[in-house]
């Protein structure tokens, strides 16, 4: 088992020469190096394990980084902890692939000198992001009304505002 910080510029990891067994590599980029916007908090830390075979790699990395996001509900600005992984297979003969689920497969040539894992790292921090951003669960939002931030502060409006739209609907279901 070897363990070893890469040394090379971005998230490459070098396959040629490499013996067969488990190898980990410790990674830490700037998000803007593995393409993520400017909500990203530098680092991106990816931890790898590869445990290599004649015929196989196998592949799994755990990532974490940080966003700064807008509350969906409140609109202020809050931090939030990604933390996600992939595994995937590399195999140098595509008749092994079949064995596998095709999304967890990408076959390679033997004379692959490099793995770059930045794009399959930049896919999962951008999938870990959930679709509701919310500061915390418990957000009470902004009052729909006057506006005011209820998780600050109260307000005296009404909550049960009637839109006059409704109201020959309304009629229908009294008579």
């Amino acid at each position: 088992m070897t363990s070893e910080t890469s040394g090379e510029k971005g998230l490459k990891i070098r396959i040629s020469g490499l013996s067969n067994g488990f190898h980990e590599y410790h990674f830490s980029a700037e998000p803007p190096e593995i393409g993520l916007d400017g909500n990203f908090r530098p680092p991106v830390t990816v931890d790898v394990q590869l445990d290599k075979t004649t015929r196989q790699i196998l592949l799994r990395a755990d990532i974490s980084t940080t966003g700064e996001f807008e509350c969906d509900r409140c609109l202020d600005p809050f931090q939030l902890d990604l933390r996600t992984g992939y595994t995937l297979v590399y195999l140098y003969d595509e008749s092994d692939a079949a064995r596998y689920n095709e999304e967890e497969v990408q076959i390679i040539a033997p004379d692959t000198v490099t793995i770059d894992v930045a794009e399959d790292v930049r896919q999962m921090v951008m999938l870990s992001v959930p679709l509701k951003l919310l500061c915390r669960e418990e957000c009470r939002g902004l009052c729909p009304v006057c506006g005011v931030n209820r998780n600050r502060e109260s307000c005296a409006c009404s909550e049960q505002k009637r839109d006059p739209r409704w109201d020959a609907l309304n009629g229908l279901l009294n008579t």
